[in-house]
């Protein structure tokens, strides 16, 4: 890695499925005010594609593509990605002239797949539109009434329209009705709310365990008999412990040796995670963002505690998108489950350094570094490496763990 820091954070981009069919890589250098943009002639620039060849960008995104936004110089100066990896975005302040569209056919006769960025519809884009394989609107900039005469005109084009800044279910269902097949925006962390709406019965079963796994004075033998009365739980801990990700040499075969090798915190953890995994109305990728702001608290909690003190973050990390999962208000769900008032405080207040964490995470997650009190986290011992590097390593981690998870 460079000396340069470079805070990047991915968004996901889904299909009609709600499954990720890509991400796109949001950054920016130390001292960088134009963030997520490639332009080819500056030193920051030259530190961004270093960083992408000496990350294993597999980490980041793992088997998806990478959109990346390009300026206009870029274009015609390209780098050497992988064309199979990376996603060209064309910037929509690039001047649609005859140069642009000969460099735009030229890396999509090489390999490349092309994406307009925040396109509105002008004439003069139809040259690039021919080229083009998606084109990105961005729903929150049009009403729906613009939104559908985009989708009217963009039809004579063989492209693949994509909404972004998807921040409702409701919008998601109204643009995947248009013809919209591919979408990103932060509606997935978000309850589908519906007035009136009470948990269901095969949900309350899951939120009922939660509560039960969350007693502050349940012992390792309460909480070992809470899960062997599901037997579907208890296999997926089994298999949990046996995986790679444990690197355990003996084969666990009972789930009270399980329970006995991970100790309480841990069980409760996990067990907590297996629940909401096995939650089949939601898309993995939910699990995937509950397991990385989880292991980002706890991360970020040891720059200035100890493990025992830092479980709490990672607890109310995995905690913090309960309301996605039962599409209830997160003050209802966490009202009636037995934890900790610190925990409380920073799930709900974001109040106190449990609190201040996960503002933290969720705002680096959603790539709103400016957001970011460095100042105050500076006290914490918390820096801009250490960010990057709990990023990371929570990507990395939640990567590992999903598959086992959702394999379990």
């Amino acid at each position: 890695m460079t000396d340069q820091h470079i805070l990047l954070a991915r968004q996901p981009i889904f299909d009609v499925d709600i499954k990720v069919s890509a991400y796109e890589l949001l950054f920016r250098s130390d001292g960088g005010t134009q963030a997520n943009v490639l332009d080819g002639d500056s030193a920051t620039s030259q530190v961004f594609l270093n960083a992408f060849n000496e990350l294993d960008i597999s980490e980041v995104v793992q088997n998806h593509p990478a959109y990346i936004n390009f300026t206009r110089n870029l274009i015609l100066n390209p780098p050497p990605f992988d064309k199979k990896r990376f996603v060209i975005e064309v910037l929509e302040d690039i001047e649609a002239d005859d140069e642009l569209v000969r460099n735009l056919q030229a890396l999509k006769d090489s390999g490349y797949t092309i994406a307009l960025d925040d396109f509105v519809y002008d004439s003069k884009w139809d040259p690039a539109l021919r080229i083009a394989d998606i084109v990105k609107i961005d729903v929150l900039a049009f009403d729906e009434a613009e939104i559908k005469r985009h989708v009217e005109l963009l039809k004579p084009f063989d492209v693949v329209l994509l909404a972004e800044k998807v921040e409702t279910h409701e919008m998601f269902h109204y643009c995947k009705d248009l013809g919209f097949t591919l979408f990103q925006g932060y509606f997935l962390s978000k309850p589908e709310q519906v007035k009136g709406r009470k948990v269901p019965a095969s949900k309350l079963v899951v939120l009922n365990l939660l509560t039960q796994l969350q007693d502050p004075d349940a012992e390792l033998g309460k909480i070992a008999g809470i899960i062997a009365k599901d037997p579907v739980l208890s296999v997926k801990l089994i298999k949990l412990v046996n995986s790679a990700a444990f690197s355990g040499r003996r084969e666990i075969t009972s789930l009270q040796h399980a329970v006995s090798m991970l100790g309480l915190r841990q069980v409760k953890s996990w067990a907590t995670l297996l629940s909401l995994s096995n939650m089949a109305d939601k898309p993995n990728e939910l699990t995937v963002l509950a397991m990385t702001r989880a292991k980002m608290c706890q991360l970020l909690a040891e720059c200035f505690t100890n493990t025992a003190g830092s479980d709490a973050y990672f607890t109310t990390g995995l905690l913090s998108n309960l309301d996605a999962f039962f599409d209830v208000d997160l003050q209802e769900i966490v009202g009636s489950m037995p934890l900790s008032p610190m925990v409380v405080a920073g799930l709900l207040k974001r109040d106190g350094p449990i609190g201040l964490v996960l503002t933290t995470v969720v705002a680096y997650e959603q790539a709103q570094w400016d957001s970011i009190d460095l100042a105050v986290l500076e006290n914490l011992n918390i820096g801009k490496r250490e960010l990057e590097s709990a990023y990371f390593e929570s990507i990395r981690w939640a990567s590992q763990l999903s598959s086992v998870v959702q394999h379990a």
